[in-house]
């Protein structure tokens, strides 16, 4: 009795790739962003009545209300371009690289934004904990404010290299493999 052999290997299954799960965590991020952004412009749109129409202030809550939006639509569009990499679409492969890396350079550019006000931010902490000597609880909301100051810093660090490895892997052929047009 002859022995059939195959000529390619038993595939063990689809392996662990981390760049879907990064890939994922966007996503996720992306969609929680889209909501803290929908609900900051809700409530900016509902304060604009309170201020007289033509006063700064509300033109400062439209400027802001810009910002608002722009980074929704900006949200969104990473949530398609995720959405597209998860379900291997070839024209979300090249996309998803330039967003990668696009928002490498915003996490550099911010977080080196946030390092420069740093020192006043820590100098303007240590002058109202000088001035809140028996109120406990607004030192540890001055404390807590530093400390979340401080880990965006460490988070937007540590997004650069990984968000520039992602874009990087987007591009080697192994993964490129792995896309496919629309049918």
């Amino acid at each position: 009795m002859p022995v059939a052999m195959r000529a390619e290997p038993l595939s063990r299954g689809r392996r662990f790739m981390l760049w879907r799960v990064l890939v994922w965590l966007l996503l996720l991020l992306a969609a929680f962003g889209c909501v803290q952004y929908l609900t900051h412009a809700q409530l900016l749109w509902g304060q604009r009545h309170a201020y007289a129409p033509d006063s700064t202030a509300v033109h400062t809550l439209y400027r802001l209300l810009a910002w608002d939006l722009a980074y929704l639509t900006a949200a969104f569009v990473l949530i398609v371009l995720c959405a597209g990499c998860i379900l291997r679409q070839a024209w979300a492969r090249p996309a998803m690289r330039v967003a990668a890396a696009v928002l490498a350079l915003w996490m550099l550019a911010s977080g080196g934004a946030m390092l420069a006000q740093w020192p006043q931010l820590l100098q303007a902490s240590r002058d109202a904990l000088g001035q809140l000597h028996d109120q406990a609880a607004l030192q540890q909301a001055v404390l807590h404010a530093r400390r979340s100051y401080l880990l965006a810093l460490v988070l937007k660090g540590l997004a650069v290299p990984v968000l520039l490895w992602l874009s990087w892997r987007l591009g080697t052929p192994a993964v490129r493999m792995q896309f496919h047009s629309r049918r």
